[in-house]
């Protein structure tokens, strides 16, 4: 069996690779999904948000194994999502919230979240780019060592 491994009972587990080709499989369904059927059929307000909020959705798909399946097993197409997301549209919008209402059409109760930081010049975030952010570290303590014996 390729790609299995037997377990001790004789029954068929997924090895690692197959669960890294499952998951690479249907991330990949769920990007080819995300694409317009055809697009000189779509409104105005989906043409304008069509491509960023594509190319948002596919980065989530590759960040969320879960998300791309909810999108690869649903009948809703990205049209949908387009004309949902897009309806009653003023004259602006954010894209936190277009992003928003596409993840939470996909996957209802789905949350983004958002770090936004000013840098001054090209430089400081050229400075910050460098550093690695530290990891917070776990605390062990141990009512032995609060203890003087």
């Amino acid at each position: 069996m390729t790609g299995q491994k037997n377990t001790a009972n004789g029954a068929a587990t997924p090895s690692a690779d197959t669960k890294l080709i499952n998951s690479n499989t249907i991330i990949r369904h769920a990007q080819d999904k995300i694409k317009p059927s055809n697009e000189k059929k779509l409104g105005r307000y989906e043409k304008a948000v069509n491509s960023a909020v594509a190319k948002v959705l596919k980065e989530f798909c590759e960040q969320s194994e879960e998300f791309a399946k909810a999108i690869v097993e649903t009948d809703k197409t990205y049209d949908d999502c387009l004309q949902t997301i897009c309806k009653g549209l003023g004259q602006s919008v954010s894209d936190f919230d277009l992003y928003t209402k596409a993840v939470q059409f996909w996957f209802p109760g789905a949350v983004i979240e958002y770090k936004m930081k000013i840098r001054m010049s090209e430089y400081e975030a050229e400075k910050e780019t460098e550093k690695p952010e530290p990891k917070p570290q776990d605390i062990s303590l141990s009512l032995d060592s609060l203890l003087d014996w």
